[in-house]
């Protein structure tokens, strides 16, 4: 549940079918689906955009369920659902939704990072260290992403449309 709530407060939109997701459910099971909730998240000036950004659900009906290795360990997740979000650039006040509806799965690997896959529209927050750093992309089409073990993310790929939310809201 920590990674889970670290992953979803570093992009927004839920996510994801990861790069291991064939290995993974061979060895192990998939729990029953749950609700979830996306909360509100706030970046401050300079961490994402120049200007500080809010994102808040406005419609939500997220699930959830967990993937458990052989022995019953949590090793992924899945993602559905529509969600819809206002993202703010708080200094100006300029908003705009969005449909961050997306379907996807994370896997966890034993080195504490992890392969993500989102099929759908993706917010994703970029911070300092990651790759691409300072920018909040919305992604849709299919979205590919890899953490590190120290929370960087890296964007493998991205096929579809893109939207930097940052030049958007400026």
């Amino acid at each position: 549940m920590k990674r889970f709530a670290t992953i979803a407060l570093s992009f927004f939109a839920l996510v994801v079918c990861a790069t291991g997701a064939g290995k993974a459910a061979a060895t192990g099971s998939w729990g029953p689906w749950e609700s979830t909730y996306q909360g509100p998240i706030t970046a401050p000036a300079g961490v994402v955009c120049p200007f500080e950004v809010t994102a808040e659900p406005v419609m939500e009906n997220l699930r959830i369920r967990y993937h458990y290795d052989g022995a019953g360990n949590i090793d992924g997740y899945e993602v559905t659902g529509p969600l819809v979000a206002r993202v703010t650039n708080t200094e100006n006040g300029k908003s705009v939704r969005r449909n961050l509806a997306s379907k996807g799965t994370v896997f966890f690997n034993p080195d504490g990072s992890y392969d993500a896959v989102v099929d759908g529209n993706f917010l994703l927050f970029f911070l300092d260290g990651d790759n691409p750093a300072h920018e909040l992309l919305l992604l849709t089409g299919r979205t590919v992403l890899h953490g590190s073990p120290t929370g960087e993310k890296t964007l493998v790929s991205a096929k579809g449309r893109s939207e930097n939310l940052c030049e958007t809201l400026a």
